[in-house]
């Protein structure tokens, strides 16, 4: 299967821009799709942030289904957990659309120059081996 990756554009929960196309030029890219509302997501989350935040190789981008008017509640749990990556609300779902995400967490992996390597759906105690493997870190 070959995948045709459309990037997208969007604001995250700072009001900075989050420009897929161009982050992925220069770096690996991995999108995590979560929400307020899943067991696991918030674990998977910390675990990411701890093992690739800082790292000028590797960008995690946190895309989150809530909703816009769940913005503080969003903000709120960032900041508890100390999250540093970009996290966007996809109100709407269309970027998880556009990445054909129907279920939470959702990992995918990009290596940098935008070639889809890997999607990991589901929780997965390992996510961080997994990503480490896949981009070869």
């Amino acid at each position: 299967m070959i995948w045709t990756v459309i990037g997208f554009v969007a604001t995250d929960i700072y009001g900075n821009k989050v420009d897929f196309d161009s982050i992925v030029k220069e770096k690996h890219v991995v999108l995590n799709f979560w929400a307020t509302w899943c067991n696991h997501c918030d674990e998977e989350l910390d675990k990411l942030n701890k093992h690739f935040s800082g790292r000028d190789d590797i960008v995690i981008i946190a895309i989150s289904q809530d909703t816009k008017r769940d913005m503080e509640r969003v903000k709120s749990m960032a900041k508890s957990h100390g999250w540093e990556m970009p996290i966007v609300i996809d109100d709407g779902k269309r970027i998880s659309s556009q990445f054909a995400v129907f279920g939470l967490p959702t990992v995918i992996i990009f290596e940098k120059g935008g070639k889809l390597k890997k999607k990991v759906f589901g929780y997965n105690p390992k996510i961080v081996e997994i990503i480490k493997e896949t981009l070869k870190l």
